[in-house]
């Protein structure tokens, strides 16, 4: 009996945290052009590649840098690629110059209080998270080194090709 309930207890467990994982936390933040962005608008055009960053995390802008190339090779394709910043709000003032320096043309968001970046369970950076246009998190990336972006666009592709 006691190992009847014990799987019982093991499986409702299982199912508690599936469920938990499983449901995707929506969000609406500011661009740096001002407008709202919400991740559900996002999700009805397809996939969705988000990249939690912020200025003074040198991977991190190695990351933007590939994230451009990966964005320039899939922009007629339905896919979003956004890169959400964490930074304060006194640094993020200076995330627009950053932005429009580097000449990066995808969707760049301010999350100055970091809640969409730990709604998605971020603790370090850089950040990513791959979500299916059905809102399933598909790929989560803890860090970026150089030939990752590879990686990232075969990832991409992937979920694309899966439509």
């Amino acid at each position: 009996m006691k190992k009847k309930l014990s799987f019982l207890f093991l499986i409702f467990w299982i199912s508690s945290i599936y469920s938990q994982t499983s449901s995707l936390p929506d969000f609406s933040l500011e661009s740096i052009s001002g407008e709202k962005v919400s991740l559900h608008k996002l999700l009805e055009k397809g996939p969705v590649y988000i990249n939690f960053w912020a200025l003074w995390c040198v991977p991190c802008r190695a990351e933007l840098k590939a994230l451009q190339s990966i964005y320039e090779q899939l922009q007629n394709k339905n896919v979003s690629i956004v890169a959400i910043n964490i930074d304060s709000p006194r640094s993020s003032s200076k995330v627009k110059s950053f932005i429009s320096g580097m000449k990066y043309s995808f969707d760049v968001l301010l999350d100055i209080n970091q809640e969409v970046f730990q709604k998605f369970g971020g603790s370090s950076l850089p950040y990513s998270i791959l979500i299916d246009g059905n809102g399933k998190i598909i790929k989560v990336r803890n860090s970026f080194l150089p030939g990752d972006e590879k990686e990232i666009l075969k990832d991409i592709e992937g979920v694309l090709s899966k439509k």
